[in-house]
């Protein structure tokens, strides 16, 4: 007989991906006590800030549009979140969660640059932990590194600086690696990625100009992924097969395996299934990854390794 319906517990866990320095606890736990309070008004810097990136946004084409698609979502200012200096969240309302004690240690470009990531997410609204997700909002910071570059000279020398580094430190992995490979050592070790939003920008558009999907491979392996992260693959074979079952889920050992006719899937895909559904919320999904599966991401490929070719 198969089980009753996954508890809500196990739902829970189906939360946005994050990509910050710390893995989060779950957002309903972190924002109790901001349902238990009002909002109390965002502190004079935060305002400043936040002004500031407005007006940096607004010089872009990318910026502009990420402002229109996600105009109407809330800032919430709160100490000691758990989801990083800036996060999306919705958890019922949407809202830009900014951690009132790490938000200021931030340098004004690396709270920009997080903030184009956010606003991505928001105007994403992606209802489950998807890898694509994270990928898309560090790809449309590419974008946007990019289209400031042509409007700000004094960050255009910055970003080539940047650039020029991480392109000396991957062609020397990538002959240290082909070495150790030759000598039959073991493999490198995964590469980290920068701290510093100068520095992760450099080194994301020069791998991004070489092949977009060598910026996914690196970010795979560089960042933090939730437990219940799904591939956008994963999801869609498995609801390819499985739509109609959805409400027969056998799930076993709370939750890590749910079987279908006896075949065991993982059950963070099929936690993501449950909230996805069918056809129509698939495709929802897709919708929001933007210019991330289209022919904008060749065309953002192309724009990059112009503007590098300007600077030879």
């Amino acid at each position: 007989m198969p089980s009753p319906a996954i508890p809500t517990a196990l739902l829970l866990l189906a939360l946005p991906a994050f990509a910050g320095e710390d893995a989060p606890a779950p957002y309903a736990a972190a924002d109790a006590p901001a349902a238990v309070r009002p909002d109390e008004p965002l502190s004079a810097p935060l305002r400043e800030a936040l002004r500031h990136v407005d007006a940096e946004l607004q010089r872009t084409e990318t910026g502009r549009r990420l402002l229109a698609e996600t105009g109407d979502v809330l800032f919430v200012e709160r100490r000691r979140t758990g989801l990083g200096a800036v996060r999306y969240v919705e958890s019922p309302r949407r809202e830009f969660l900014v951690d009132a004690e790490r938000a200021p240690e931030l340098e004004a470009l690396d709270f920009e640059i997080l903030f184009v990531r956010e606003r991505r997410r928001a105007a994403a609204r992606c209802p489950v932990p998807l890898l694509e997700d994270e990928l898309a909002a560090h790809q449309e910071s590419v974008a946007y590194v990019v289209e400031k570059a042509s409007v700000d000279p004094a960050f255009s020398r910055k970003l080539r600086a940047a650039y020029e580094r991480a392109e000396r430190i991957f062609r020397s992995r990538r002959a240290d690696a082909a070495a150790a490979l030759k000598a039959g050592a073991g493999a490198l070790p995964p590469w980290r990625a920068p701290r510093e939003a100068l520095a992760l920008a450099g080194a994301e558009l020069f791998l991004f100009s070489e092949d977009p999907y060598r910026l996914y491979a690196a970010l795979e392996d560089a960042l933090p992924w939730p437990a219940e992260t799904v591939r956008l693959t994963e999801l869609e074979d498995f609801l390819a097969q499985h739509s109609a079952r959805l409400d027969a889920l056998d799930w076993r050992s709370d939750g890590r395996y749910a079987l279908v006719d006896g075949r065991p899937y993982p059950g963070r895909v099929a936690r993501a299934a449950l909230v996805v559904r069918g056809r129509e919320g698939l495709a929802r999904l897709k919708e929001g990854l933007g210019p991330f599966e289209s022919v904008l991401r060749e065309n953002l490929r192309l724009k990059a390794n112009r503007w590098i070719r300007e600077g030879k």
